[in-house]
């Protein structure tokens, strides 16, 4: 897990300024810190993310290309199609 850049000393101290006794304060700071803590995504996680999308991104490329493709033939087909049912119609 990675540090919180938080003082919590100071954090408590400020709770407590504005009328929060020191035990809720202690316990306020203490699940904020264990929220903000799991939540935080490391330089790994977005690593792997990236890695992710990029591979994400090449699988839709391929599958763009295939349907191009097909919508290329498709359209050949019915150029001639068209071609065919006008000079010999």
């Amino acid at each position: 897990m990675t540090a919180i850049p938080l003082d919590t000393h100071k954090a408590i101290k400020r709770l407590q300024k504005v009328g929060i006794d020191e035990k809720q304060a202690e316990e306020m700071v203490s699940l904020f810190g264990e929220l903000y803590g799991n939540d935080t995504a490391t330089k790994s996680d977005l690593e792997v993310l990236h890695h992710d999308l990029k591979t994400d991104l090449a699988e839709i490329k391929t599958d763009l290309s295939w349907i191009k493709k097909f919508m290329f033939t498709v359209g050949i087909a019915v150029i001639i199609a068209a071609l065919k049912y006008i000079f010999l119609g």
